[in-house]
């Protein structure tokens, strides 16, 4: 018997690592980790070799949906990262970033962050990411412009009652650089084990305010192709 093709919903985001998938469902912000033998049912069928229950319950979810040819997966190879924490990308940010914003611009970033807060309460990720994937590339900010932007969201948030962490900065960043003309994407990766996700700004495939073993070592979440 012949099986149609499947591909997760545009937006599920995903990465299989080691044999396992980790989904990140973009409208409800949840993630979802299975275990090898659950994985080897979806990719079976995603490539179109078999269905289960599991498969079923993920079609009426809308998590899957039919596909007319067999989509790529997002196969990640990278080694993984153990213990990474938003304290210590703050601190890396603090050192590397270092500059002495005014307090119109440090007013203007926790303005930026506040909406950023608001709108993951209000907006699905999903829109939220795919705001800015459209826009066409462009180079790097300069330097002073990158350390002055980032050391305001970092004041900034010292001050803010509501919760800023790597989703809320990666957003606020990207629109901050959007204002000097940086067209920048947010990137989304995860560890397995113990689970943790991490959000970081990138132009042209270089992160910006994070270490470069981070990008390197998190298990990007990418759509099916």
């Amino acid at each position: 018997m012949t099986h149609r093709c499947l591909r997760f919903a545009p937006w599920i985001f995903h990465a299989l690592a080691d044999g396992e998938l980790v989904l990140l469902d973009a409208r409800s912000n949840e993630f979802v980790l299975f275990d090898r033998d659950a994985s080897r049912e979806l990719v079976d069928a995603v490539e179109g070799r078999a269905m289960s229950p599991l498969v079923e319950r993920l079609l009426v979810e809308g998590r899957l949906q039919h596909a007319s040819s067999t989509p790529k997966l997002n196969r990640s190879h990278v080694p993984g990262i153990d213990d990474f924490t938003w304290s210590e990308s703050v601190r890396y940010k603090a050192r590397h970033h270092a500059s002495c914003p005014s307090g119109r611009e440090v007013l203007a970033a926790g303005l930026t962050l506040a909406k950023m807060c608001v709108l993951l309460k209000c907006v699905s990720l999903f829109r939220l990411l795919k705001s800015g994937r459209n826009r066409p590339v462009s180079q790097g900010p300069a330097k002073a412009t990158l350390d002055r932007e980032i050391c305001a969201l970092v004041r900034a948030a010292r001050w803010l009652p509501c919760k800023v962490a790597c989703l809320e900065f990666s957003l606020a960043l990207r629109e901050r650089l959007a204002r000097h003309g940086v067209n920048a994407t947010v990137e989304i990766g995860v560890q397995k084990y113990s689970f943790m996700a991490h959000a970081w700004v990138e132009v042209d495939g270089q992160p910006l305010g994070e270490p470069d073993h981070v990008a390197r070592s998190l298990h990007r979440l990418r759509g099916t192709e």
